[in-house]
């Protein structure tokens, strides 16, 4: 490639725009063989999504190693990914992070995390990378346009925390500025409005994985607290859509928050949770004990009460279910239970009384509003349609020498280490010659 150019300035061989998990692998790739890189980064730190991902834990790649299997959970983008992942798939993941002193453990739905269950360790071991293979990094410093000649981007106009502007120049330049979620980390989709400029096809962005918001006062109260083994009915308008068991074995759990609920169960329904809201009316229905039917947990709470007769109820209510949930529950919804007051004496509850009880815990009511935006995403839909992208070397093909990575491409994926392996692998195949 012909470069025209003021003699003083530099010509790397791979210019990274975006210091993100995506962006650092490609700057290790791109200087494994001694190739002059340069990482260009907004923030004043690299990596800084990937300091919080999985709640500072780092769900690091999901541990799915039938190559068919763990693809289809890419969706419409399977058929795309065969290529990059047979050059850098689970495996070669695994043997770069321990190559660099990263042991991993898997955990339940196989999901993948450092033995030290820092995320901190492999931005740094990462970052150390990148320094032994003497990777040049411009911190502070945000891309303000590309400027193509014959198709190929010539250099990139930056300007940095002083207002000073400058040309770099490069050989070829890799797009690694993520997407729109969390968008307190730097993604705050600049990046998509460059690519569109040079005419590259952006799809509509919605939040994909993201916690949902509801009305209910008795969750919003205990945020923090959660639940495992229950059982999850949801209703559109009083028609049932789907019921969802919510095990400990495969450590799944619905999490209070000061909004609504979290948790990777929830995380991972919110996309039909988005489409039941713009049907109708959604209500979920918890059932705190699934394994007992109605007459079941009546003869339970009869032998609760059987022990504890002379107490009053709000302090039985813990032996009843764990985890100090059901005092909060009961006074929010005392319009239900109207005939009950958890101050009396459990000997003064009647039938009638305990069988609301027992239908209040088969039935717990949740209102659903909707999912939150995007600034609690966890993954956003949209982004670069895949139908722009060669992903032999994730190159675009209307701008030959500038490649994309990670979140920039429009590709659904579940929670459970998915979304760090489609930055690995991008990130590797983008990078390496």
């Amino acid at each position: 490639m012909s470069i025209s150019k003021n003699t003083t300035d530099k010509i790397y061989d791979t210019v990274i725009i975006g210091g993100g998990a995506s962006g650092m692998m490609a700057g290790i790739a791109a200087s494994k063989d001694g190739g002059s890189v340069l990482i260009v980064e907004k923030n004043n730190e690299l990596g800084k999504k990937l300091k919080i991902t999985g709640g500072g834990r780092c769900n690091i790649f999901n541990a799915e190693y039938e190559v068919d299997k763990l693809l289809s959970n890419y969706k419409d983008a399977k058929k795309y990914l065969f290529t990059p992942f047979a050059k850098f798939g689970l495996l070669d993941t695994v043997e770069f992070f321990r190559n660099i002193g990263i042991e991993t453990k898997v955990e339940p739905r196989m999901r993948a995390f450092p033995v030290s269950e820092k995320a901190f360790d492999v931005f740094n071991a990462m970052n150390n990378k990148l320094a032994e293979n003497k990777v040049e990094i411009k911190l502070n410093t945000k891309i303000e346009k590309f400027i193509l000649k014959e198709n190929k981007v010539e250099y990139v106009q930056v300007v940095n925390s002083n207002g000073k502007s400058e040309n770099i120049y490069a050989r070829k330049f890799i797009m690694s500025t993520g997407g729109l979620s969390h968008p307190e980390t730097g993604s705050d989709g600049f990046g998509f409005q460059l690519l569109a400029k040079l005419g590259i096809r952006i799809d509509t962005f919605n939040p994909s994985l993201v916690p949902v918001s509801v009305t209910n006062n008795w969750i919003k109260n205990q945020s923090g607290k959660s639940l495992q083994d229950i059982k999850l009915t949801f209703y559109v308008d009083g028609i049932k859509k789907q019921v969802v068991k919510v095990n400990s074995e495969t450590n799944n759990k619905i999490l209070f928050t000061h909004f609504g609920l979290s948790g990777p169960t929830i995380i991972n329904l919110s996309k039909k949770i988005s489409e039941w809201c713009h049907e109708g009316e959604v209500v979920m229905k918890i059932d705190l004990f699934p394994h007992l039917d109605e007459k079941g947990l009546d003869d339970h709470l009869i032998n609760i009460f059987d022990n504890n007769k002379n107490k009053n109820l709000k302090n039985i209510l813990n032996d009843i279910y764990a985890g100090n949930i059901l005092n909060n529950i009961f006074l929010d919804i005392e319009n239900t239970l109207s005939s009950i007051d958890i101050n009396k004496e459990v000997n003064s509850i009647k039938k009638d009384q305990r069988r609301k009880m027992v239908n209040v815990l088969k039935n717990l009511e949740v209102n659903i509003t909707g999912l939150m935006g995007m600034d609690k995403a966890i993954i956003a839909d949209g982004g670069v349609n895949i139908s722009e992208v060669n992903f032999g070397n994730m190159s675009l093909k209307k701008v030959k020498n500038l490649h994309v990575t990670g979140d920039l491409l429009n590709i659904s994926r579940p929670s459970g280490g998915y979304s760090l392996q489609l930055c690995w692998t991008t990130g590797y195949v983008a990078g390496v010659k």
